[in-house]
């Protein structure tokens, strides 16, 4: 078994030594990476986002909750309402970049590969697919600040299950695709995020502005229609034979699938059965 990376160009992170030394892990993370981000932090290799989402799951679920056992729950109003308008703003930023250089550019709507190459273009889909998983890291605050205003209720497994799940697919991408088909889903995705945080902002913004919300229900309607369309750009490229990775796709699908009736069982009991229930007490 080797103990050399023999990789060109690439610097070795502090993680690296406890993992490259294995001939399959040089395989599947350096030498089938891309090569234009596989320097770039926290894509080396899985270990550094594995132990930040473990270490996520632990405070989520024990740490926090015994820490606010016997304590008042944190307002914490003025940093929720700067976390939405920096995710409004990150989230639309980079789907204008999602759609500048790809899906309204020269991006084909059936079949995309990823253009492993070093062009102004093919950098900045690769950067916004980067900021893209740096978002899914940024999203696990809002866990935190369920905990800290002691609400366990929101920490659902849905709400745990998308957070991990959409963070594996992200850093996949960025580490081995960051361009091509595999963006569409996470295009859809911010756009759902620049709605969703935006409702989550005039919220936030006191009882006056609550005449403002009553498209409540049609987040989670918006939500599943993006997982039906990911899931059909997704089994089409199967279908076709799209040159983008299959690996990727196929990690896309299932995950796609949970997801989608995770939040349809969400939606049936938070609007339909109410919906039916007020009916019945009429």
């Amino acid at each position: 078994m080797a103990q050399t990376v023999n990789i060109s160009g690439y610097t070795i992170g502090w993680t690296d030594p406890f993992i490259l030394q294995y001939d399959w892990a040089r395989t599947v993370f350096l030498e089938r990476s891309d090569e234009r981000t596989r320097d770039w932090p926290l894509l080396s290799n899985p270990i550094p986002v594995t132990v930040l989402t473990l270490a996520w799951l632990v405070f989520v679920l024990k740490l926090g909750p015994a820490m606010m056992k016997n304590r008042k729950p944190f307002t914490l109003r003025r940093l929720i309402l700067g976390i939405n308008v920096l995710q409004v703003i990150l989230n639309a930023w980079v789907t204008y970049e999602f759609l500048a250089v790809g899906w309204l550019a020269h991006y084909n709507f059936w079949c995309q590969e990823c253009e492993y190459v070093r062009t102004p273009e093919s950098m900045r889909m690769a950067r916004a697919c980067y900021v893209y998983f740096a978002l899914k890291l940024f999203d696990m605050i809002d866990t935190v600040i369920y905990v800290l205003r002691n609400k366990p209720n929101q920490v659902t497994f849905l709400h745990l299950y998308h957070h991990v799940s959409t963070l594996l697919l992200a850093w996949v991408v960025a580490t081995y695709a960051p361009g091509g088909h595999g963006t569409f889903v996470q295009l859809l995705n911010t756009i759902v995020h620049v709605i969703m945080y935006t409702y989550y902002m005039i919220a936030g913004l006191g009882p006056r502005f609550q005449r403002f919300l009553w498209w409540k229900r049609y987040l989670t309607r918006i939500q599943l229609f993006q997982f039906v369309l990911q899931f059909a750009h997704n089994v089409n490229a199967l279908r076709i034979g799209c040159k983008y990775s299959n690996v990727i796709i196929a990690m896309f699908l299932p995950i796609i699938v949970g997801t989608f009736s995770l939040f349809m069982n969400f939606y049936i009991k938070s609007y339909l059965k109410r919906a039916d229930q007020k009916k019945k007490q009429k």
